[in-house]
């Protein structure tokens, strides 16, 4: 068997179209995922946040402190599933260029 063979040009022709779907949507998906990586680790800093604003501004309200110890754990139990989410991106996504690099190889489809 010939393993060194190239796609046709209608393969290659389906997948730069493929492509121009599946990019954008890729780059959706780990901005979304960046995200949610960025808003979990703004809610475990809230107590940071509290005692810089007590910092500065010399009085703060001791809810405002319980507040941030609640964003706190909702953060982290948060974190818990944007890993998930992480190793399932990083999943498809290699999935996906294995799958376009056997089409373009013309190995399977």
């Amino acid at each position: 068997m010939n393993e060194n063979k190239s796609a046709g040009p209608l393969a290659t022709a389906m997948l730069a179209l493929i492509g121009i779907v599946a990019i954008p949507l890729w780059l959706a998906l780990w901005a979304a995922l960046s995200a949610l990586a960025a808003a979990n680790v703004a809610l475990i800093a809230a107590p940071l946040a509290v005692l810089a604003d007590w910092a500065l501004y010399g009085y703060g309200y001791p809810a405002k402190m319980y507040a941030s110890l609640a964003a706190t754990g909702v953060g982290m139990l948060a974190a818990l599933g944007t890993v998930a989410a992480f190793k399932t991106g990083i999943r498809l996504t290699a999935g996906a260029l294995d799958w376009t690099n056997r089409i373009r190889k013309g190995r399977a489809i």
